[in-house]
């Protein structure tokens, strides 16, 4: 009887070799093809916002001193002109995150980035940049690169966008750290879930391990929407700051990333940006009416 199943064994095992070598060499290789070609299509749009990063600390932490560090992220390019969109809570914006939930301790902690550059495919130099608009309740913020010239960027267009179904494969593709020389690598997971409170949200499952600020895309390419930590409002946190911290799944929930759809991320880019306009619009005219008053002591003089 041994003779026997170890014959079915080996036939069991042939049979499994015939019905692999009967697969096509592009299915077998479905994956590594699908990820090159993701990695070549989606990889250029995305760039490295380097900063220092200046950190105040007042009240109890004051002992502390003031800090300053080379900090560097990645964000994606969402203009051909140099609009660059990446996670506010990276760039500086995880101080609003600690003060929602310090109460008295409210403005102790700020954090500033400066001197920030864009990097684009290889650079290693940068192009000079700065911050015109943040979002904090969606996490999001925007970079723009001070002069783009006539270049036109790689860029990702949120605004062709789908709408994914629980369960359907996503990906994500990132970029390593400076020790890793910032090679790109592809995450792919699912949809896991889909909220409706605090809005709406994808909730990603699998190894979907990606940098907060950066896109999720389907299988075909179209954009998804962004990765962003969800934080309650200040009011919430503050009402029960110790049941919020100690339940470490909403905390895990909150934390891990959840994917602002891109219709959302389309508003919220133009919201911002016209914000940031009227505001510049008004600083314009502070200055001018402020001029005006020497400009006519020096007509008398």
């Amino acid at each position: 009887m041994a003779g026997y199943a170890s014959r079915g064994n080996w036939i069991t095992a042939a049979l499994l070799g015939a019905a692999l070598l009967s697969v096509p060499a592009s299915a077998r290789a479905g994956g590594e093809s699908e990820y090159g070609k993701w990695l070549q299509e989606k990889s250029p749009a995305l760039v490295t916002i380097k900063f220092v990063l200046k950190v105040k600390m007042g009240g109890m932490m004051g002992g502390m001193g003031d800090q300053e560090s080379d900090s560097e992220i990645t964000g994606v390019m969402i203009d051909p002109k140099g609009l660059v969109l990446c996670s506010n809570t990276q760039l500086g914006g995880f101080t609003g995150m600690m003060r929602r939930f310090m109460g008295p301790m409210r403005g102790s902690i700020t954090a500033t980035p400066t001197d920030i550059k864009v990097l684009v495919g290889d650079d290693t130099e940068g192009l000079e940049a700065k911050v015109v608009a943040r979002d904090s309740e969606l996490d999001l913020a925007w970079v723009q690169i001070e002069e783009p010239g006539d270049t036109r960027f790689s860029h990702c267009d949120f605004a062709e966008a789908a709408t994914p179904r629980i369960g359907q494969r996503v990906f994500a593709v990132r970029r390593m750290g400076k020790f890793f020389d910032r090679v790109a690598a592809v995450a792919e997971g699912r949809v896991g879930g889909i909220t409706t409170k605090p809005r709406v949200l994808y909730a990603p499952s699998g190894n979907l391990a990606t940098g907060q600020g950066l896109p999720v895309f389907t299988t075909d390419g179209t954009v998804v929407g962004v990765v962003i930590i969800q934080m309650p409002d200040t009011e919430d946190a503050e009402m029960n700051p110790m049941s919020m911290l100690g339940n470490i799944f909403n905390m895990q929930d909150m934390m891990s990333g959840l994917i602002l759809p891109a219709a959302e991320v389309v508003k919220a880019t133009k919201r911002a940006l016209e914000t940031a306009e009227a505001d510049e619009s008004a600083k314009a005219e502070e200055s001018a009416d402020a001029q005006e008053p020497a400009d006519a002591e020096e007509l008398e003089e």
